[in-house]
């Protein structure tokens, strides 16, 4: 296995994203469906028309991680993104942060987001936040281990089981 490498995505990357998108969410939440209509409109926000539209939008920030030339993971980031709690603008927000199962304890995760700081930082950006589901508690301390802490509560909106509507509003501040 060749070294893995971190990278901005370009234009060209939209297709393999539109594979590993639908394909690491549903290795991670298929359990917090019960509409599978719902479900299946959510892995098309996952798709490649979805990340052809995403990577021309001059505010959003794509990095993948790709190892053997294939990307196995990626990190969404929003600038100027405000809080969804208080509402305090200065911040960019992680939108997505996801790694294929086989490409999961490479730390690939923790160099996608180190990439992300640095750019947010360059930006001017003060503080980065995420929403996290609540059942999630491996992701949670995940983050937890990257310097983010708990700043709130939403309610994810979209067809999931009763009980698993509960998103953890987390943040960090970005420093050099």
């Amino acid at each position: 296995m060749t070294a893995p490498l971190v990278r901005l995505a370009e234009p060209r990357d939209a297709a393999q994203l539109g594979v590993i998108g639908p394909a690491a969410y549903a290795e991670a939440y298929t359990q917090l469906w019960d509409d599978p209509a719902a479900y299946a409109r959510h892995l098309e926000t996952f798709g490649l028309g979805a990340f052809e539209r995403l990577l021309a939008q001059p505010s959003a920030r794509v990095w993948v991680a790709e190892t053997g030339g294939r990307v196995v993971g990626f990190l969404q980031l929003m600038l100027n993104c405000a809080d969804p709690l208080d509402g305090a603008e200065g911040g960019v927000a992680l939108k997505r942060i996801y790694i294929l199962g086989p490409a999961r304890g490479l730390g690939l995760g923790k160099r996608l987001l180190a990439a992300a700081l640095a750019d947010a930082h360059a930006r001017g950006a003060a503080y980065i936040w995420l929403d996290v589901m609540a059942s999630s508690k491996v992701v949670m301390k995940t983050y937890r281990a990257w310097g983010f802490a708990k700043a709130g509560c939403v309610a994810f909106e979209g067809g999931t089981r009763e009980g698993f509507r509960d998103m953890v509003v987390m943040r960090r501040g970005i420093s050099a």
